[in-house]
């Protein structure tokens, strides 16, 4: 008889053989997502050659169907391998603050830990709770009814006007809390917000981070425990429990929140290095990009003979209509097909300046869109 973790081994290999059946460039909207996951895996990790892009991210929606699957399948918590520092996994006295990342199969750790009997409270971003959360509870409350569980189960809107209040009486009545450090498209900065985030290091890049977390575990002791989750090539899921990051009694708050949020993207970054199709964050880190300066670039005078700067543009259509991609400032402009047409054609043409008129060839130059 098949043991449990062939016949899920067998189910992700049917599912891998059905997604490479798609022929994914017809699918709407793909090519925009597609064009935006590329300048984001530039902006942080340019070591990644553009030509490896589109690989990287038809695996990661392929990684997307698998999550999607091991939230429906009861057993797949049963069959994750952990890996490190993993008595903080297990039912002890007192609080903890998991954080995780976006990173391979990561709902996996809530049913985990519940199903070790931890009394957990899930900090999810308000879009996430409407079309996840049934979901998630369903699965939850499926194990309880099959294991005979007991233990606490509550999802919180971190959108909610009152979530702080909330996980902070949680957390204070002994129940831990598991977050998304990467945050997620409905928690990126808004204006005004600026006293609520840090400045971080990821990569190339830095990175906005809300600093909640932080002030969450100095204000009640609890300690901050990292878990990366990634799928293994045989994919095997695997939880990597990583050292706790303690507050230190009557220390500087914000220089503890500075300093566990960085320490926390430093952990994820050697993960993310090696398993980078695994990553959804991939899909809106733009979001979260502290903006970079302008740079002053001395005027020396338009080129005779200009090229189409692809380094910082791209083209594509959105709904059969021609863009232009900004992918270090994440902006669209429409255009028309004869702009198209002459950029990508460019290097045929004896005068720019003379087909487009002085004015447009200007601030073509001006944008970069031309060098």
């Amino acid at each position: 008889m098949p043991s449990s973790l062939r016949l899920y081994k067998q189910e992700l290999t049917r599912c891998r053989d059905h997604f490479r059946q798609l022929n994914l460039q017809k699918e709407r909207g793909y090519l925009m997502k597609l064009t935006t996951f590329s300048a984001n895996v530039e902006n942080i990790m340019p070591s990644i050659s553009r030509s490896e892009h589109e690989t990287l991210f038809q695996e990661l929606l392929l990684q997307q169907i698998f999550t999607n699957f091991d939230q429906k399948c009861l057993t797949a918590g049963d069959l994750v391998k952990t890996r490190g520092a993993q008595e903080y996994l297990a039912k002890q006295d007192g609080p903890r603050i998991y954080c995780t990342y976006h990173l391979g199969s990561y709902r996996l750790l809530t049913s985990v830990l519940f199903r070790r009997g931890v009394d957990c409270i899930l900090l999810v971003g308000n879009n996430m709770n409407r079309t996840q959360g049934d979901d998630m509870t369903e699965h939850i409350e499926a194990l309880r009814e099959k294991h005979g569980l007991t233990n606490v189960f509550r999802v919180v809107e971190a959108g909610h006007p009152s979530a702080g209040l909330t996980v902070l009486r949680e957390l204070k009545a002994g129940r831990s809390l598991i977050v998304f450090v990467d945050g997620s498209p409905e928690t990126a900065p808004e204006p005004g917000e600026e006293d609520k985030f840090l400045s971080v290091p990821l990569g190339s890049r830095r990175v906005l981070t809300r600093k909640g977390v932080g002030y969450l575990s100095h204000a009640t002791g609890a300690p901050i425990i990292p878990v990366v989750s990634y799928r293994q090539p045989d994919l095997t899921n695997v939880l990597h429990c990583l050292d706790p990051i303690r507050p230190i009694r009557n220390s500087d708050r914000d220089m503890y929140c500075r300093e566990a949020m960085t320490q926390l993207y430093k952990a994820f970054w050697p993960y993310l290095k090696r398993y980078p199709a695994q990553w959804e964050g991939w899909t809106f880190i733009h979001l979260f990009l502290e903006p970079e300066l302008a740079k002053n670039t001395r005027f020396s005078g338009w080129p005779t003979r200009p090229t189409f700067n692809q380094d910082r543009y791209s083209l594509c259509d959105l709904e059969q209509a021609p863009i232009l991609f900004d992918r270090r400032l994440y902006q669209t402009y429409e255009i028309t097909e004869d702009l198209r047409d002459l950029l990508l054609n460019i290097n045929s043409v004896d005068s720019v300046e003379g087909l487009v008129g002085k004015e447009m060839f200007g601030e073509l130059m001006e944008m970069e869109v031309l060098r």
